[in-house]
């Protein structure tokens, strides 16, 4: 076993079924990070990486995956340990051929790593040292006794340390202290911010961890090269929603009717300024239509999504937050069609009655007139001041500009056939 610096000897060492590990915080679980590289400064993502916990009487499980955003190399692994002790019982792990690994722990450690190259390392070991497996500490570390200066040693077992002899080696805990997470959903949590120190492959990490309920924020890494990661927690389990989402219900009201929406999109444009800016003056204003092949959404205006965008009103008003995303089911149930001629129409078949959302946003010409002051002149009238007169000129000019249009409307019976103007006046 390599050996521990001075300073390691006054820290607590974690045990096997240590009595300070909290079990509380180690619960079957789903969550994703995004995986991002620094450079030039700047953090760039490039993967994703998901975790699933599965914990139960006997065991505890591990799944992770990583992957690339621009390739289909996929990393995953796969721990599964004693739920009472933490004790390993396997590993494996693929990374995307380039090299595959198969152990089992009693005993004795046996297994082998083999390479893209074809190079098998076999491992074959008699071992009396208590470990823990070096992927899943991170999980025993969120259920420690965390506080401010608290320190301690992670006995782990690292396969693929390149020194038979640097297997057995420490997880080092060098700094715990409070510190502020700050989430674009969610608003701020208390972590704590735990500094940690891998013997075997020389990175520094930085956790930080929920001191509520544990959750694993984010996670900074600068490896013994130099190179900085962040992995960042998606929160893919947040649901602000109080309505719950039928996908099936939902899906019969846009597929499962025999009402039509016929309609015409378009924008009125506005040359005004001033006091009339906004205003079509006797409807004189040139339609612009939506171009051929514009799409249209039509989105079924149930509680469920009138809530989703009332959620997204507030967060509009919070300082660098994020929209709150559409469950992939809710969107599902959208239906889109597009323009199909050079005046704006389009159609919506097959639908219930109910309330939707119609909405689309294109491109248009904006002609604006300005005026501007040219000149004044002073008026007299037998030698005596009057007042002034003022010159002025009209400019015009034109621009690009965007519209974008929405509507709600509502089928009343089914069968019915409604013709509708999705329009704005810009």
């Amino acid at each position: 076993m390599q050996a521990v610096g001075l300073n390691c000897l006054s820290q607590t060492k974690i045990l096997l079924g240590d009595k300070s590990i909290d079990r509380t915080f180690l619960k079957s679980d789903t969550y994703n990070m995004t995986y991002s590289i620094k450079q030039n400064g700047s953090y760039i993502e490039i993967g994703n990486y998901e975790t699933e916990i599965s914990v139960d009487k006997q065991n505890f499980e591990v799944k992770t995956t990583l992957a690339f955003h621009k390739s289909d190399v996929l990393w995953k692994d796969h721990f599964i340990a004693d739920a009472n002790s933490f004790k390993p019982v396997s590993s494996s792990s693929d990374r995307s051929g380039d090299r595959t690994l198969k152990l089992n722990f009693s005993d004795k450690i046996v297994g082998e790593i083999q390479y893209k190259n074809g190079k098998k390392t076999q491992i074959n070991e008699l071992t009396n040292k208590e470990f823990f497996d070096i992927a899943t500490y991170p999980y025993i570390l969120k259920a420690l006794p965390l506080k401010s200066g608290y320190k301690a040693i992670i006995p782990v077992y690292d396969y693929e340390a390149v020194d038979t002899n640097e297997r057995y080696c420490n997880v080092i805990i060098k700094e715990v202290k409070t510190d502020l997470f700050v989430s674009t959903l969610t608003g701020e949590h208390q972590v704590w911010k735990v500094s940690v120190f891998e013997e075997s492959t020389k990175h520094n990490f930085q956790y930080y961890i929920d001191k509520s309920n544990r959750k694993i924020w984010q996670i900074n890494i600068v490896s013994a090269k130099g190179d900085v990661i962040l992995l960042k927690n998606k929160e893919t389990d947040f649901n602000p929603f109080k309505n719950k989402f039928d996908k099936e219900e939902t899906l019969k009201l846009v597929n499962n009717g025999n009402s039509t929406i016929e309609g015409v999109a378009f924008a009125r444009d506005n040359e005004n300024e001033g006091a009339l800016k906004g205003i079509a003056v006797l409807n004189i204003n040139k339609k612009q239509y939506a171009p051929k092949g514009t799409t249209i959404v039509l989105m079924p205006y149930t509680a469920y999504y009138k809530e989703w965008m009332e959620l997204n009103k507030k967060q509009a008003k919070i300082k660098n937050a994020q929209p709150i995303p559409l469950p992939k089911d809710a969107f599902d149930c959208f239906k889109f069609t597009t323009v199909y001629d050079d005046e704006g129409h389009f159609e919506f078949t097959n639908l219930l009655p109910g309330e939707y959302l119609l909405s689309t946003s294109f491109g248009y010409n904006h002609t604006s007139k300005r005026t501007e002051v040219a000149g004044i002149s002073d008026v007299y009238y037998k030698g005596n001041y009057v007042g002034s007169n003022v010159y002025t000129s009209v400019f015009s000019y034109s621009v690009a500009g965007q519209a974008n249009l929405q509507k709600v409307i509502s089928i009343n019976k089914d069968g019915e056939k409604l013709n509708i103007k999705l329009k704005k006046t810009l």
